[in-house]
């Protein structure tokens, strides 16, 4: 599947009047022309070309160039791409700080990721004074506009009291909204207020049914849950060889999970190791 990104990239083509079939050198060489001749928005679509290696071999420097010209004439989306780059150190010497200088930048043109990056920025502390009010003021801006990563993040701090009153039940009300887009964290931390009943009335079919969202994601915390969930029968039919397959996906994306491996192993012959061992998420949770 193609990314939003490639696919953004693509549709500008086609706007500009380009053909996408091969992505070609030659529909580079045209929005280059374009490019020099001070279009902000081919630019911008520029850099997407090569940060991503779109008909041209993948440059991080030409991104970040071309990503900077359209940035100093005020693209926000421009502006977001660059902040990544200096956050990640690609093209350009990496720096936190400039990466929240041109974060901040696209935030006050109301974009949502950027919004969300400058609220984690002020949640820890990095390239800027560390301050929670602040944070939760960028993320609640992004979450509003339904951006599930600043959903997610608000209502682990609802969870925590950090910058907010600590409130259990507006978190579970932002993790639903992020859950519901697909975020496996907020998808796992809902299945798990419902698994201990913080927040709402304990329901370990409605915990199975989101940490299993959650796992198709491959997300460790998820897969681990689901694997105590079919150890002990809790919200499903009990299950050893679906459990150790989970548990053994979970230690293969870096869960600690040897001790529940060695119990459930003890219980279980050979063969039924054998055939967990052969399991992958999607047949266990078809």
């Amino acid at each position: 599947m193609l990314s939003k990104t490639v696919l953004s990239v693509m549709a500008a083509l086609m706007f500009f009047g380009l053909s996408i079939s091969s992505a070609s050198a030659d529909n580079v060489q045209a929005l280059l022309q374009r490019a020099r001749q001070g279009d902000i928005k081919v630019q911008f679509y520029l850099g997407d070309v090569y940060a991503n290696g779109i008909g041209v071999k993948r440059n991080p420097v030409q991104a970040a160039y071309w990503y900077r010209q359209a940035a100093e004439k005020g693209n926000p989306g421009a502006q977001y791409n660059l902040g990544l780059l200096y956050a990640k150190g690609e093209g350009v010497p990496q720096s936190d700080e400039l990466a929240v200088y041109w974060w901040r930048k696209a935030a006050e043109q109301n974009l949502a990721n950027a919004q969300s990056n400058l609220g984690t920025a002020y949640y820890t502390g990095k390239g800027i004074r560390q301050d929670n009010q602040l944070a939760i003021h960028w993320w609640k801006k992004a979450a509003e506009q339904g951006y599930a990563e600043a959903q997610y993040n608000l209502g682990t701090a609802y969870h925590a009291g950090k910058g907010v009153l600590q409130n259990s039940q507006t978190a579970l009300e932002w993790y639903r909204k992020a859950a519901r887009q697909g975020n496996a964290h907020a998808q796992y931390s809902l299945g798990f207020a419902y698994y201990s009943g913080n927040g709402v009335s304990r329901n370990l079919r409605q915990a199975v049914l989101w940490f299993r969202e959650a796992a198709l994601q491959g997300l460790p915390e998820a897969l681990m849950a689901l694997g105590t969930a079919y150890t002990y029968g809790q919200g499903v039919p009990q299950n050893p060889i679906a459990a150790y397959a989970l548990f053994s996906q979970a230690a293969a994306r870096g869960l600690d999970t040897q001790n529940a491996l060695n119990t459930l192993s003890g219980a279980m012959t050979p063969e039924q190791i054998s055939q967990a061992k052969a399991l992958g998420i999607e047949d266990i949770l078809k």
